[in-house]
């Protein structure tokens, strides 16, 4: 039977702190408080990617900096559009990444990536990952975000996942952990904040960062 473990994008495979820190900078230059500044941020893009029926991801980024500016008044979060969706371009892989893909790819694993997020985008995530991953499917190719159960059922019928050896391997708790337990698929969370699981949702494997793999995979 083949092989394939599906991995969750941001947080467990990049580091989204420079988006973050760059809204903060934003803020910082406008005398507005980063730390609210990135709160609203977090609060509305959660609001557009769950709360509405689907929008492409840089139509929900430049949904997401207009409240910004409506929250705090101003007209200096949307003039930053074309920066937000760069630096999202720009993140770069944690430090466990690279080796651990290529010990997989080494053991036989097919690695498949599932991600909020569109092509443009995860065009330049591939290249960083140095072409290891088998293939990705993303909310653009869904039409919904995760953790809408939707994402993931047409995962399982894209890949086939009923006729694989597959587990699900992500960071975001409730993005990832949660639905694969709905729908009962093997996963492992990628605990990288060391914060307390859920018994509910188990059974699950935890590890602290990603080259934790190579021990039981």
């Amino acid at each position: 039977m083949d092989k394939i473990l599906t991995f969750d994008c941001y947080g467990t495979l990049f580091d989204t702190k420079p988006l973050y820190d760059y809204i903060g900078n934003i803020a910082s230059a406008n005398n507005i408080s980063p730390e609210k500044a990135k709160a609203v941020f977090i609060n509305y893009e959660d609001r557009l990617m769950y709360g509405e029926n689907y929008i492409p991801y840089d139509m929900l980024l430049e949904g997401i900096l207009e409240y910004c500016d409506m929250q705090f008044s101003t007209d200096s979060f949307c003039r930053e559009l074309e920066n937000v969706i760069q630096i999202h371009a720009d993140f770069s892989p944690f430090f466990d990444v690279l080796e651990t893909f290529s010990f997989l790819k080494a053991k036989g694993y097919s690695i498949y990536i599932m991600s909020n997020t569109n092509h443009m985008i995860m065009d330049n995530h591939i290249k960083k990952l140095e072409g290891l991953p088998d293939g990705v499917i993303l909310s653009e190719d869904t039409h919904c975000y995760k953790p809408q159960l939707n994402f993931f059922k047409k995962t399982y019928d894209i890949l086939d996942l009923g006729n694989k050896d597959h587990c699900h391997i992500a960071k975001g708790f409730w993005w990832d952990i949660v639905p694969c337990s709905k729908l009962n698929w093997n996963k492992i969370w990628v605990n990288r904040d060391g914060i307390q699981g859920n018994e509910r949702y188990k059974p699950y494997q935890e590890i602290l960062s990603l080259n934790e793999l190579t021990k039981i995979l």
